[in-house]
């Protein structure tokens, strides 16, 4: 894209593990990359699990606003041809809820889009959502889905098999010389890394699929990715695991406490029970990233 065809994007989740791959990856192919943040700083910083920190080449403009607040938007939309979102709850810290975060505040930017006449939409949300239909987070994220279907515009759903920056929690167990499992680990999965995944969702706004599915190269289970973890850290792999009865008792005693740390503990118990498999579009190998983890961790010795 050149002059006059040159395509503006808005990027909004730019601070998150996805969202600063996605920044990279749109001004890559010629795009001019609007993000919205709340907090500048963050944009700049190298995230966790080795999400890049952003430089002021890879960014056009900097919206400061609250996606939940669509009155501290006004003007964001302008001049875009495509909104990208991959907002949500990735770590649950100050009490929101997914109808609240995942749901509504991509609601506003629906809104906002249909009121500036922004004509497509590519948002994030997850592989097998049919299969957890009874999970909050599903249902926020799928509400979403069904908005963008009867809103008119022209949307693009992209649905990854999981993030390596989840894998990374099992590295930093394998690390500190033991692992801990829900279940056996016998459910299969092909997570992607968060380059590829967002050279996918650009692909994703420009192609016609309504809905991809989007994995990574390696197709194994839990318990063979933790066992992969020790290995690259070099110690011998100790596993425990965590019986599906007493995780399920733990859940029901966490929300007790927390209706929003409940959800997410069921979220991350759910998932340690169903398969997790899509097509193979990435090209970063799972044992390349703990890899490249543990080559930052020695730097840092």
């Amino acid at each position: 894209m050149t002059g006059t065809d040159v395509k503006k994007v808005l990027i909004a989740g730019a601070t998150g593990y996805l969202g600063k791959y996605a920044v990279k990856a749109f001004k890559a192919r010629g795009y001019w990359v609007r993000v919205l943040s709340r907090d500048k700083g963050r944009l700049f910083e190298p995230g966790p699990f080795t999400a890049p920190a952003l430089s002021t080449e890879d960014i056009d403009d900097i919206f400061i606003g609250q996606v939940a607040d669509p009155a501290t938007l006004t003007g964001i939309m302008e001049g875009i041809d495509i909104v990208f979102s991959c907002v949500g709850i990735s770590r649950q810290r100050d009490g929101l809820t997914f109808e609240q975060v995942d749901y509504q505040c991509n609601r506003n930017l629906i809104d906002l889009c249909l009121a500036s006449g922004v004509p497509r939409f590519v948002y994030v949300s997850m592989q097998g959502a049919e299969n957890i239909m009874h999970l909050a987070i599903t249902q926020a994220h799928e509400r979403v889905v069904s908005d963008l279907r009867e809103s008119g515009l022209e949307y693009r759903i992209v649905r990854p098999c999981g993030y390596f920056s989840d894998m990374g929690v099992l590295y930093d167990m394998a690390s500190r010389g033991r692992s801990y499992l829900v279940g056996q680990g016998n459910n299969r999965m092909n997570p992607i890394h968060g380059r590829d995944l967002a050279e996918a969702c650009v692909d994703a706004a420009e192609g016609e699929e309504l809905e991809i599915e989007v994995g990574g190269p390696d197709i194994m289970t839990q318990r063979e990715a933790a066992e992969l973890a020790f290995e690259v850290v070099g110690k011998p792999a100790r596993i425990s695991v965590i019986p599906m009865w007493l995780a399920r008792t733990l859940v029901r005693f966490i929300r007790l406490l927390s209706t929003q740390f409940g959800d997410l503990a069921e979220f991350i118990v759910t998932a340690g029970e169903l398969d997790g498999v899509g097509p193979r579009r990435g090209t970063t190998t799972l044992r390349s990233y703990f890899e490249s983890l543990h080559a930052a961790d020695k730097k840092q010795e």
